[in-house]
Formats: C-alpha cells, structure tokens, sequence
C-alpha cells in the first residue's frame, strides 16, 4: 500500500508517516503544489491532505485532483464546522478528520475508506463467477483458462473493476492508465475499451463493461448471469 501525506507542519507530517508505516509505504510533501503533482504523476492508494498549505491550498489540490483522478483522500483539518465537513466531502473528499485525533482513529478511517473504495481492499484477487483477476501477477483467467489482457487494457480493465458500479470518466481514466503528463491523445482508451469488449463478448460477458454515453465507463456485476455469461 502507498501512502501520500501532505502536510506542511514537519513534524506533524513525520508523526503521520510514522502512524501510516504500518499498513504501506508513506511519502511526504509539504506545499500543495508539489502534493498536486506527486498526486497526479503518481499512483497512490490513499492521501493524506491537510487543508491549509502553502503554495496552493488543500480545497484547490481537492478540486484538481478530482477531475482527473479517483484516488482516496482524506482531509485533515483544525476546523470541525459540520459546514465545513460537508463541503469537502461535496466537492469530492472521501473522509474528513478533525484535529487532534489519535493514532487509532487514522489507521481506523483510512481503512475504512480502502474498503469503500477498493470494495476488495485486502485481497490480491478479485473473481466474478468464473472470471477472476489476480491484482498481483496481472492475469485475467476465465475458467482457469488465461485471457490475452495485457499492458494498459489490463490497467484499464483493473481500474474500472476496482471502482465496480461507479462511473469512471474517459479523462479519468485515461491520467489513471497513462500518466496526467502524457503526449498520448486521450481517444487511446477507446482502443483499449474496444480491445477488451472483444474479449469479454468472447466469455459472454461484455454487457459487463458498460459506456456511460459522453462521460466514460463503469463495470457492472449485474451485467453478469451467474449460470454463464451476459444477462
């Protein structure tokens, strides 16, 4: 699991690291703007986002972020204003912490929210009847048989999966799979879209691969009969 914090209070920020080392890898950053483009150039499974930074505050990195990425963040701040809370969770937050808070409460919420947002959070595989997806060797198998999904189809298929049900946007994806930074034009990922339909069409299963018309994709269970096949 990696971790990002952003925090410019050093030492708070060292306290942090040290309470997240036990469930992943931390990195620090202590200005908004270098937490946008770590965010950004990089995949985290969760970040740590303190509202008053210099350079460019929490809010404006919260709002950056989301239109690009879905990664899992949340907000530490001194204010507790229900107001408050619920502005940041509008715009995008998935949790937001009051400080002081101990080291209890941190591993307890962030844990919380891999499991919203990883709905799989903790295994290393995910199965849909006799589909399944190993996250560690990156195979995709259909009755134990091996799916020519690779590269970044399989880094599309695997993002859409672990965000099942929700709508993933094309841009979304396309800074998730190939990098906010990237010279490759967006319209790639409608080849990876396709390449992967083909193959789930294959298997009976392509109604699990949903377009959402003008917005992106979304992978859907229900598009799944449980005696073989799409619905």
């Amino acid at each position: 699991m990696r971790v990002l914090v952003v925090e410019d209070d050093k030492a708070l920020s060292d306290m942090l690291c040290r309470m997240l080392s036990s469930i992943g890898d931390t990195e620090a950053v202590y200005d908004g703007e270098s937490g946008l483009h770590k965010i950004l150039t990089n995949d985290y499974d969760i970040v740590i986002l303190d509202i008053m930074l210099p350079k460019m505050n929490g809010e404006e990195v919260l709002r950056s972020v989301r239109r690009h990425k879905l990664t899992p963040i949340i907000i530490l701040s001194a204010i507790g204003l229900l107001e408050r809370k619920v502005e940041f969770l509008n715009i995008g937050a998935d949790d937001y912490m009051v400080k002081p808070f101990s080291r209890e409460e941190l591993l307890a919420r962030v844990q919380a929210t891999m499991r919203r947002y990883h709905r799989d959070f903790g295994a290393l595989k995910y199965k849909l009847g006799d589909f399944a997806i190993d996250y560690m060797s990156k195979m995709v198998t259909y009755k134990e048989t091996l799916l020519p999904v690779n590269g970044k189809a399989y880094e599309v298929l695997e993002t859409l999966v672990k965000n099942k049900e929700i709508i993933v946007t094309k841009q979304q994806l396309f800074d998730s799979v190939c990098g906010f930074y990237s010279e490759t034009v967006q319209s790639v990922i409608e080849v990876y879209i396709y390449r992967l339909r083909k193959m789930l069409a294959s298997i009976g299963m392509s109604e699990c691969l949903q377009t959402v018309k003008t917005i992106g994709y979304r992978w859907s269970e229900a598009g799944y009969n449980a005696d073989g096949g799409a619905k």
